[in-house]
């Protein structure tokens, strides 16, 4: 223990205040700390779940079992000595990242976090607002968000889970007032339910976004520069493992593309005092999967799909 705790301070002397070594850091939580499988890629494996952590130079994310986790300033490569053993090239990530974005994954919920018990499902857009459209197929953002909403909560209630709805119908609700309603009933958990475009028509997959971290740089284009702290920020940690659970789900059920656990500081996430997470599942601009997107089997699937994620999640908690 003693030899080990040495090493572990003679590394850190050389690495920069605000990274860390990787196998050192994942090393508490339970991974052996090999030596790189080849230069620039360390792969981490431990038994239980998640059990997998696969780290290469200059990626902007992770993959932890397979799914990316998006980072704030992403693996850099540094030599790691160590007095008395060859120089080697070892791998470093962001403090912050590690604190935010790993350990909540792989260590899991605070003790005496509790099992969600009211839900809070917010169909995206509505009334006036159709959200994303696909023309040709006659497909509205609204309409989908709203489907499936419905789908998630009859397994939901099946599953003994109270569920509450931002709308209920073809209503136009402000962004402040879905998080407003969350916060008003009490909920545990707020799931922002939306479908996905973008300008070429080819883009794919499926992206889960939880509320980006105090301090630390968004992953979506609109939204650069370091966070300042808000309310949602009391759940960070609960915020990526919840969206950690979700993308996890969609990308093994569906089969798509994974686009990743990405940050974001989008409104209805900001004034939370529950953990949520903003799901974009599917372009609804990509010819293919707008027809998946239409079509009830594909609906009932995602729904499926949020279901298994929230009892994952809640099967995390202690109590």
């Amino acid at each position: 223990m003693r030899t080990t705790l040495a090493l572990l301070l003679l590394a850190a002397a050389i690495c920069r205040a605000d990274r860390v070594w990787l196998g050192d850091s994942v090393a508490r939580l339970g991974f052996p700390n090999p030596e790189p499988t080849r230069e620039g890629r360390e792969v981490f494996e431990r038994r239980g779940y998640p059990g997998i952590l696969i780290a290469e130079r200059d990626r902007e994310y992770v993959t932890i079992d397979g799914i990316k986790v998006f980072l704030d300033d992403g693996i850099r490569a540094s030599t790691y000595r160590v007095k008395g053993r060859p120089d080697s090239v070892r791998l470093t990530m962001e403090r912050d990242d590690y604190l935010a974005a790993v350990s909540p994954i792989l260590w899991g919920p605070p003790p005496g976090s509790r099992r969600p018990q009211r839900i809070v499902l917010d169909p995206g857009h509505g009334g006036k607002d159709p959200g994303k459209q696909n023309t040709q197929l006659r497909v509205d953002e609204k309409a989908m968000t709203l489907d499936v909403a419905k789908r998630l909560a009859v397994l939901l209630r099946k599953s003994g889970y109270e569920v509450l709805f931002t709308r209920e119908n073809d209503t136009f609700l402000e962004l402040k007032d879905r998080s407003a309603f969350a916060n008003r009933v009490k909920a545990d958990l707020f799931i922002s339910l939306h479908f996905n475009a973008d300008a070429t028509g080819q883009a794919n997959g499926t992206e889960t976004f939880c509320l980006t971290p105090a301090g630390q740089q968004s992953t979506n284009t609109t939204s650069k520069g370091a966070a300042r702290p808000v309310t949602g920020n009391r759940q960070d940690g609960l915020n990526i493992l919840l969206a950690y659970e979700i993308q996890r789900q969609l990308v093994n059920n569906l089969g798509g593309a994974d686009r990743g656990v990405r940050r974001a500081r989008w409104a209805v996430l900001t004034d939370l005092q529950c953990p949520g997470v903003l799901v974009e599942t599917a372009f609804l601009s990509n010819p293919a999967e707008a027809k998946k997107i239409a079509s009830e089997p594909y609906r009932q699937a995602i729904a499926q799909s949020l279901a298994a994620a929230i009892a994952s999640y809640g099967g995390r908690m202690s109590r």
